[in-house]
């Protein structure tokens, strides 16, 4: 009830799966055995007594340590004062001892006193290093109490190799990260790692040999430290956090150690995973007998229902990030549909059985990837698609677009590398290009645009500009329709937005009719009004598509802008919609527009007339566009006429005098021009040359147009003289203009 219950609180995309699949699973759940015979995985902290049957479920590290282990007690002593720790302060033991390192009178009265306080302990025997002043120390107490003394060479101090009998300033030098001193040992010698380890196999070998026995150790500082510290389950980071100056183990100091038989790995750490966990036995709290783990683990799927509370290690630490909700529940998550009865459930499964309701609010659940035909990929079928060649070749972000925008996030899709090349040739390049476009012809061209200024409140003092206007109010009603989608996790409506503005209302529009403000300006101003709004169009854009596409995104970022504040357009805000720039009277303006273009582009398709031969008139039925004279202007100039009148119904005037005529002719020859010039990766700042022979016809047509045909297609010179064989140029080519021959050569001056 309670899973149904917080079921119905989550967002489904699709929403048929709320009650369809997921809900149906949930109506009809069954019991999670959890445990699973299995060597790898979490194993279950389950103990069970091999007499009586006692079961004790161990929660944490902090019941594990509070275990009893061993019916031995345990003491550790330091040896007692040196010259090392008055006269000889500065310097390190020296290892071999070329003479023994004996206590001071003062180092002997400390021992004496302990050895007398040690009588009501009841020691039953000593292990001490066989290091001339732990022995010495040794002996002092076994002396006094009259008990068994042992050396052993694992009660050794630290072996510092090469720094033995130096200057501790040297070691301290050359080791100055505590935390390293784990890990990195001196040449020659162990790191604390390695001494943690042998101390710690140490008291696992004599509590195995003792049983009922007051055992006390005599050794030195580090592996004092390190012993005491492991016996309480620190970890390398909790030494250094929780020693002080007043509890590290001091000369002559008597401690009391419990023995506790924890899961330490090769490395001395803490590692709770099998084997080492299987080692760990206790005894029974009711009937004193060994208590062994149980073989079992726990199933993986356990593991992924728990990850939100155990990422953060809770309930032990971070508790306000789950109690007070401050990284629970996730925002949403994003699966295949299989998940369903996998993740999805588990995760909400061990949420809801701890009392926290659900885990995650939105759910996208995605179909599976399946080969073009319809059919599940396999490689016995040979149908696998690798990801990573796709990827390779026509990039991530290209591959990104493509299933972000085919169909629904829940549908099956149906790949096609002819899909993926057509979301790069369609919608990638069609955005790169409208960047290319600003970086060459844009204000300072060829430059970064430096005026970061141009955001909404710079764009409203700069530009009245008619197209200007009716772009940004198309831009920001695409924020507010995407930033709607996304709070929806409309994923794919979202992309396909963003799709249709970038191809219908920036490239074949927007930029289409302004071309000739950056490539011809009349003024300064005009080309200064008309990159500021593409520049913010644009910088606007590339943080709307930085969730999708995050490689293009910051790259036309980057260099849209030279001083901005933030190195990449990941670190910026998602825009917010200015409702104040949103005209939807000139919107629908311009919509009626371009619906006489494309009706009037219909008419010249029919009788198949090019754009580029310009007519003389339109006629067209909405006289509302009368009063909008920016609106007309844009209809003559995408329709190519020279006049527009009003009627009841829209004709196209299709006769064509010897003037329009000549005017086509010379349209088409700049085009060709133009496309010689990009074929010979000229710039569109470089001044060519350029020769050409026809016709006697088509000759006086280009000489009367020279004027003209400089300026518009950007040439030093135009020159009629025929082709020479021995004369080099950039390019050549011989094309028919009007059913005329005319041979066309370019070259850079």
């Amino acid at each position: 009830r309670d899973l149904i219950k917080n079921n119905r609180k989550i967002n489904w995309t699709p929403a048929h799966l709320k009650e369809g699949r997921f809900g149906e699973w949930l109506e009809e759940i069954k019991d999670w055995a959890l445990s699973r015979e299995r060597f790898w995985g979490t194993p279950l902290p389950i103990w069970q007594c091999k007499k009586c049957g006692n079961l004790e479920m161990i929660g944490s590290q902090k019941d594990l340590v509070s275990q009893n282990f061993s019916k031995n007690k345990y003491y550790i002593l330091r040896h007692g004062e040196t010259i090392y720790q008055t006269e000889k302060k500065k310097m390190m033991y020296p290892w071999p001892e070329s003479e023994p390192v004996l206590l001071t009178k003062n180092g002997e009265t400390q021992i004496k006193k302990i050895a007398k306080k040690l009588k009501n302990k009841k020691i039953d025997l000593i292990y001490s290093s066989d290091s001339s002043r732990t022995r010495q120390t040794a002996e002092i107490v076994a002396i006094e109490l009259g008990v068994k003394l042992f050396l052993d060479k694992r009660l050794r101090d630290i072996n510092l190799g090469i720094y033995h009998g130096g200057e501790k300033a040297k070691f301290y030098q050359d080791f100055p990260d505590l935390e390293e001193r784990f890990l990195k040992a001196p040449r020659k010698g162990e790191s604390w790692s390695n001494c943690r380890e042998r101390m710690v196999n140490f008291l696992k070998e004599i509590d195995k040999k003792h049983q009922n026995k007051n055992i006390l150790l005599v050794s030195h500082g580090d592996p004092l430290w390190l012993l005491e510290g492991a016996m309480m389950g620190w970890q390398n980071k909790e030494y250094l956090k929780k020693t002080t100056k007043a509890n590290f183990i001091k000369v002559g100091e008597l401690k009391k150690i419990e023995f506790k038989n924890l899961p330490f790995n090769e490395k001395g750490e803490l590692d709770f995973h099998r084997p080492y966990i299987d080692e760990v036995k206790f005894f029974c709290p009711r009937c004193e007998s060994l208590m062994e783990r149980v073989s079992e683990v726990i199933d993986c799927w356990f593991d992924s229902g728990a990850m939100p509370f155990a990422q953060y290690h809770f309930p032990f630490e971070n508790k306000n990030l789950i109690d007070k909700r401050q990284q629970f529940p996730a925002d949403y998550i994003s699966e295949a549909v299989d998940q369903t009865r996998g993740w999805f459930y588990t995760l909400l499964a061990i949420s809801t059985l701890l009392g926290f309701g659900t885990p995650y609010k939105n759910v996208i659940s995605l179909g599976h990837v399946l080969d073009e035909k319809g059919g599940k990929m396999s490689k016995s079928k040979g149908n696998v698609v690798d990801p990573w060649k796709v990827v390779e070749k026509y990039g991530a972000d290209v591959t990104r677009w493509y299933f972000f925008t085919v169909n629904q996030p829940g549908d099956a899709r149906l790949f096609s590398e002819r899909d993926v090349d057509q979301a790069l040739k369609k919608f990638i390049l069609t955005f790169w290009n409208c960047f290319v476009f600003y970086n060459t012809y844009a204000e300072q061209r060829g430059k970064k645009h430096k005026d970061i200024s141009g955001n909404q409140r710079s764009y409203q003092r700069k530009s009245a500009v008619l197209l200007d206007r009716w772009i940004i109010s198309r831009l920001n009603n695409l924020i507010k329709e995407t930033t709607q989608r996304l709070d929806k996790y409309d994923v794919t409506g979202t992309a396909r937005a963003i799709e249709n503005f970038i191809i219908e209302d920036l490239s074949l529009w927007y930029i289409r009719r302004s071309r000739r403000r950056f490539q011809k300006p009349e003024t300064e101003k005009e080309l200064k009004e008309a990159s500021g709004t593409l520049n913010y169009v644009l910088l606007t854009l590339s943080k709307l598509t930085a969730p999708f596409i995050p490689f293009l995104s910051d790259e036309i970022y980057r260099n849209l802008i030279e001083t901005r504040p933030l190195l990449s357009v990941h670190l910026e805000s998602w825009p917010k919609v200015n409702k104040k720039l949103i005209d939807k009277k000139l919107e629908k303006k311009m919509e009626k527009a371009r619906e006489v273009v494309a009706l009037a582009l219909a008419e010249r398709a029919k009788v198949g007339i090019k754009v580029r031969q310009p007519l003389a008139k339109l006629q067209i039925a909405n006289g509302k566009l009368k009063i909008e004279k920016e609106l007309l202007d844009l209809i003559k100039e995408e329709v190519n006429v020279k006049e527009i009148t009003f009627d009841k119904t829209l004709k196209l005037d299709t006769e064509i005098t010897p003037e329009l005529k000549e005017e086509g002719i010379i349209r088409e020859v700049i085009r060709q021009i133009q496309e010689m010039r990009k074929k010979a990766k000229f710039k569109p700042k470089d001044k060519i040359l350029v020769n050409y022979f026809g016709t006697a016809e088509l000759n006086k047509i280009l000489e009367k147009n020279k004027e003209f045909l400089l300026k518009e297609a950007n040439l030093r010179d135009l020159t009629l003289k025929e082709k020479a064989k021995k004369e080099l140029f950039a390019g050549e080519k011989e094309i028919l203009v009007d059913q005329a021959k005319l041979w066309l050569a370019i070259k850079k001056i």
